[in-house]
């Protein structure tokens, strides 16, 4: 059985020990927190309505090659920052828009959202299922003005 879109924690740890740079956060988690912190990633991300993201079985080794670096950066942003997340979600639910002492201020209309790192929505443009507005030049074709009042019959 694999762990999010990771074989298993050596799968992950692999990410790591190869991959990341900075591993201060994903280094202090026990064994167990690690294996919460990347199902918890994963379900992050596969139950998100911005994304149709496959599972570990379904998604082709080129998907699982992104979808691995999206399950390690999600699970370490959570290793890194949840507490505060919490915290700050706790505030928005309680209605409150400003903390004084802090001096940050909260918009009301994200309290349903949850945050995904930008690094990880980048990997994840492909899987996305708002696509982006698009506009095209569209040329006249007719031979009126366009001052010619054409409602009148």
């Amino acid at each position: 059985m694999s762990l999010g879109w990771f074989s298993n924690l050596a799968d992950g740890e692999s990410y790591f020990t190869n991959e990341r740079l900075v591993t201060t956060a994903w280094d202090a988690l026990t064994d167990a927190q690690k294996n919460k912190a990347i199902k918890m990633a994963y379900n992050r991300i596969y139950y998100s309505p911005k994304y149709d993201v496959p599972t570990y079985a379904d998604a082709s080794a080129a998907q699982l090659t992104k979808l691995k670096k999206v399950n390690g950066e999600m699970a370490y942003y959570l290793a890194q920052h949840l507490e505060d997340e919490d915290r700050r979600k706790g505030l928005q639910a309680q209605a409150v828009t400003d903390a004084g002492i802090v001096k940050e201020s909260y918009n009301k209309d994200d309290l349903m959202s949850l945050p995904v790192p930008p690094f990880v929505d980048a990997l994840l443009k492909d899987f996305k299922t708002e696509k982006a507005f698009g506009m095209v030049d569209i040329d006249r074709d007719e031979d009126e003005s366009v001052d010619e009042k054409v409602d009148e019959f």
